[in-house]
């Protein structure tokens, strides 16, 4: 059978004005308004009150039915766009629909028809639908049916609030017209029948209520211990076995990827209850209505995501907001108070971070006082989720594969992983395309079997995703964690710092620390160094040894100088330090690397000093110190997070920094000695275009008391000279063959040595007694 026309519409609040409007709200509350236009293109008359179909277009976000609700169609007392259809607030509510959701209106022919039967159902909060007493009943039903004659038109879902005869306050819905569950009928005083369902009767159409789903997660890979607690406080919710309690309003809050929307996705989908979503941009109305009807439609369930937006400090009625939901969850805490049975309504929100995003109104007890971090899967959560995708690896190394993937991928998310997974798979269809036959060939294949009366070949081995496969696809695809980080300081090797072997072995260790397992650690350590400080002149390699670190660990590495996180605003500079470090723990194992440490380490006695502190400098730095202490070793373990830091002023640093428990290894940064001139000297050399007579053990002689830094500086200032006489030669002499290196055109010992007499020698010996002293009085072996 051909649907009937229809009308596509957008829903827009129907405001109420005059008294007219106010009696006709009351009196027939499924009036629903559109255009002239669309009126008489959907019923062919200018005249209001043909009885019509309303349906949502979409599906319903719980993915419970979305029936044709019945409804009578009117002519706007106001100017309105054809798209847009008007609703009272009671109608919509009824419904479930929502402002700004498109709905198709359709003709349902003939007239509105009588109302025979209203079924009526009690909607108490935390109150049982069979509690009324017997000899009560006809009471109600009475009261009901005189309420109900100030009523013309009656639908399925009207609400009568805070009704009172005898025993408690109750709230009633009309849930049947007619035996219609969506129902849409004239009232007849006297003539038509008001009953009341009792809870032991079954649900009307279809012999019995609708079974709902459980409140209850599942089927979630990787968050085993997170899922278990948010199921553990899920089904407290609206059970009478917690009689007085409230329901725990819950925030899940972690990094980007690690699962808040899929979780609350997998509540919406549960189909415990109606799900009212609230979005970052609705309006203080909206929020009102989405808690208001999730009270009267229980059990419901509100969710917030990206609840930090919903209160963002750049909105103008962030506070009014705030209130709101306080009130809203409040009023929730007071009905389970009050009945002794909380509300069959859950509320579950998101956000980035507890701490930071949710305010301290909203933590109070019966608020959001439950929270649950969703941290970045460990390498068995990596594992497992990576089963549940499909690796199209060889069955034969999957196991193997399967270790490798979960060792590597610290800090990659769930998403990340499925990423990972798509572009290896996607590497292999590609090395298909290029292995298969071309279309000709195959052809000229297909003609000489067709000759051939042998048994036909066995199919052609199966192509698998290989390891090299997920090599290529992490050079790609990175962790989503860090990619606002700079990941990538440049590639340097332990090979291209001349010397410094003590420092080089200390920082080896530190990283192979970092990545060994707890057991063997427990062997030899009550506590792990995890904290390296590098001091020593500046010039000398303190830098470059922490990117050689980053280099050569594969560690993730969080680099910043020390004055970067100082702010002008008070508590910026303590939140920026708290972020870092939360950050490295998402992503351990992981190196901080603070450069410049002593611009947020110095002496507390010294921060009162600081002429550009500005107001509050000396309390903010204090502040700023304290932090970094307490996140070094505070009461939260700070495992598989290796806090190096670089300083060429470590008698400025304050004194609780270099216990041990935080800077556990102070390792000192000299100056090169002669050998480790000569690695430089031969490092730069072999670079280089050099003469012949440049003498590489003269030179490191010569540069006694030099820094590393100053020899590079030497070696350019020789090539600089060098140049310019390959520019006044013309560029003669070289040409494309290097047997040029006999001639003037390379790098002289003369060059060489005139670099050296125009470079300043910047470590004094004064400067080297210093270092000396200061190592004497914190040494450690």
């Amino acid at each position: 059978m051909k649907e009937p026309r229809f009308l596509e519409f957008r829903i827009r609040k129907f405001h109420v004005n005059t008294d007219t409007e106010k009696r006709l709200q009351k009196k027939q509350p499924s009036r629903i308004y559109v255009n002239e236009e669309a009126l008489i293109e959907l019923t062919g008359s200018k005249d209001g009150g043909k009885p019509v179909f309303v349906q949502r277009i979409s599906p319903a976000l719980d993915g419970s039915e979305n029936p044709k609700r019945e409804a009578t169609l009117w002519k706007a007392p106001e100017k309105l766009d054809k798209a847009v259809t008007q609703m009272y607030d009671a109608f919509r509510d009824a419904c479930g629909y929502k402002l700004g959701e498109q709905v198709k209106i359709s003709l349902a022919g003939g007239s509105l028809e009588e109302a025979k039967e209203v079924v009526m159902e009690v909607l108490a909060e935390g109150e049982k639908k069979d509690e009324l007493l017997e000899e009560d009943v006809p009471v109600w039903e009475g009261f009901l049916a005189g309420r109900l004659s100030l009523v013309e038109h009656v639908h399925a879902g009207l609400v009568f609030k805070g009704l009172f005869v005898r025993g408690p306050e109750r709230t009633w819905v009309v849930g049947e017209v007619n035996g219609s569950k969506n129902g849409n009928a004239r009232y007849l005083d006297r003539k038509t029948r008001v009953r009341i369902r009792r809870g032991s009767e079954d649900g009307g159409e279809g012999g019995g209520q609708k079974e709902r789903g459980r409140l209850v997660v599942e089927g979630v890979k990787g968050m085993d211990a997170q899922v278990k607690e948010l199921n553990r406080l899920l089904r407290s919710i609206g059970k009478e076995s917690y009689r007085g309690i409230p329901n725990p309003n819950v925030v899940l809050h972690g990094g980007s990827g690690t699962g808040k929307t899929m979780l609350l996705d997998k509540i919406a989908k549960s189909g415990w209850g109606t799900v009212f979503r609230i979005q970052p941009k609705d309006k203080l109305s909206e929020i009102q209505e989405a808690f208001q009807r999730a009270r009267l439609q229980q059990p419901s369930v509100v969710l917030i995501d990206q609840f930090e937006r919903l209160i963002d400090k750049e909105r103008n009625n962030r506070g009014a907001v705030i209130s709101t939901l306080c009130e809203a969850l409040d009023d929730l805490a007071l009905v389970a108070q009050t009945k002794g049975v909380a509300p069959k309504v859950a509320v579950i929100a998101a956000c980035s971070d507890y701490t930071v995003d949710i305010p301290n109104d909203l933590k109070e007890p019966n608020r959001f006082s439950y929270d649950i971090y969703l941290p970045l899967p460990d390498p068995e959560s990596r594992k497992n989720i990576l089963v549940s995708l499909d690796l199209a690896v060889d069955p034969a190394k999957e196991s193997n594969i399967l270790n490798y993937l979960s060792e590597r991928t610290h800090a990659y998310n769930g998403k990340d992983l499925v990423r990972l997974v798509e572009y290896a798979r996607r590497l292999r269809y590609d090395r298909e395309e290029q292995t298969s036959l071309p279309t000709e060939k195959l052809d000229i294949v297909a003609e000489l079997n067709a000759f051939t009366l042998d048994t036909p070949s066995a199919p052609p081995e199966p192509i698998y995703t290989t390891r090299s496969d997920y090599e290529a696809a992490f050079k790609i695809i990175r962790p989503s964690a860090m990619h606002d980080i700079n990941l990538r300081p440049p590639p340097l090797r332990w090979s291209d710092i001349g010397g410094q072997d003590a420092v080089k072995t200390s920082l080896r260790r530190a990283v192979r620390i970092s990545n060994e397992s707890p057991a063997i650690l427990a062997r030899y350590f009550d506590r792990p160094p995890k904290g390296f400080l590098l001091y020593g002149p500046p010039g000398c390699s303190k830098t470059m040894a922490a990117q050689a670190m980053a280099t050569e660990s594969g560690l993730n590495f969080l680099a910043v100088k020390g004055a970067e996180l100082l702010n002008m605003y008070v508590g910026e500079s303590e939140r920026a330090v708290r972020a870092l470090f939360q950050r490295a723990r998402e992503v351990a194992p992981s190196i901080i690397f603070f450069d410049e440490i002593d611009s947020i380490g110095g002496q507390r006695h010294g921060f009162g000093n600081s002429s550009g502190a500005g107001k509050g400098g000396a309390t903010s730095g204090v502040n700023v110190l304290t932090t970094l202490l307490n996140e070094m070793d505070g009461f939260e373990a700070l495992q598989g997070v290796v806090v190096l830091a670089a300083t060429n002023r470590p008698q400025a640093l304050d004194p609780a920094l270099l216990r041990p428990g935080r800077f556990d290894d102070l390792i000192y940064v000299s100056p090169p000695d002669e050998d480790a001139r000569k690695a430089i000297f031969k490092g730069v050399s072999e670079k280089r275009l050099m003469h012949e007579d440049v003498d590489i053990e003269a030179l490191a002689r010569e540069t006694e008391g030099y820094s590393g830094a100053e020899i590079k500086g030497i070696c350019a200032v020789a090539g600089v000279a060098a140049y310019d006489r390959w520019i006044k030669s013309d560029g003669e002499g070289l040409g494309d063959n290097p047997e040029g290196l006999g001639t003037t055109i390379g790098i002289t010992m003369e060059d060489m040595r005139k670099a050296i007499a125009s470079q300043k020698r910047q470590i004094t010996p004064d400067m080297i007694r210093g270092f000396e002293d200061w190592e004497r009085q914190f040494r450690r072996h």
